[in-house]
């Protein structure tokens, strides 16, 4: 089976909600190729997509351990990360989301993603600074953009309180 097609007609199952058609084509291409890092990777979002995040873990595991690389190892990354964060492991979302918006910082969807899991692993603070600083940087919002300068300021320090 060539790779790149097989994927391509995976991804078009998947997109029409044929999950288990697209699940069985990218099965049999890891038949063919089980140490191939794409694959793996498209196995794992299979199941991914399916609800099954605790069979998707390893696959994403092994494809990053393969060799996956650019945009697939960032958003390798950013699913590791969520489905860990979805099964209760928090600390090593954390740790796989931190990497991902380390490794690609031009890619916000891991700063979206990282908040969460910072949120789940019960650090709430880091959440709602990654979270403004990521509405600061991204946003168009006129009145948002309005308070910029407070947001900011609050965005490094939540805790303060003013005397009345």
């Amino acid at each position: 089976m060539d790779i790149e097609t097989t994927i391509e007609r995976a991804r078009e199952l998947r997109d029409k909600d044929e999950l288990e058609l697209s699940q069985e084509l990218l099965l049999k291409l890891l038949a063919e190729h089980p140490d191939d890092p794409l694959v793996l990777f498209e196995v794992g979002g299979s199941y991914d997509v399916m609800g099954r995040e605790d069979t998707a873990i390893p696959y994403y595991r092994q494809a990053i351990d393969e060799g996956l690389e650019g945009e697939d190892l960032q958003e390798c990354l950013v699913c590791l990360g969520s489905c860990l964060r979805v099964v209760g492991q928090a600390a090593e979302a954390v740790e796989a989301l931190e990497e991902a918006v380390e490794d690609f910082p031009e890619d916000n969807s891991g700063k979206a993603f990282l908040a969460l899991a910072y949120y789940s692993n019960g650090q709430h603070r880091d959440a709602v600074q990654l979270l403004l600083e990521l509405l600061l940087e991204t946003t168009e919002d006129e009145d948002i953009l309005a308070y910029e300068d407070p947001l900011s300021y609050y965005k490094d320090n939540l805790d303060e309180r003013f005397a009345a």
